[in-house]
């Protein structure tokens, strides 16, 4: 894997990771959280989202590229 790519992984992994804190420690004060916390709670968890969709498509471009070296 190129280091570029290695970077972009990591990085895309290591903010999931954090944003799911921000997540799970949102989610248990839910109960008396204002409305800035519960933006900050959608906002986190679409950004989970987004950055765990990029780790996914890196491993997969990652795995076709792999393939198509081995099959030409």
């Amino acid at each position: 894997m190129p280091a570029r790519l290695q970077v972009s992984f990591w990085s895309a992994t290591t903010a999931s990771v954090l944003l799911l804190g921000v997540v799970w420690t949102l989610t248990h004060r839910a109960g008396g959280a204002s409305v800035e916390d519960r933006v900050l709670l959608v906002v986190a968890g679409a950004g989970l989202a987004a950055t765990s969709l990029v780790a996914a498509r890196i491993v997969f471009v990652v795995g076709r590229l792999k393939r198509h070296r081995r099959a030409g």
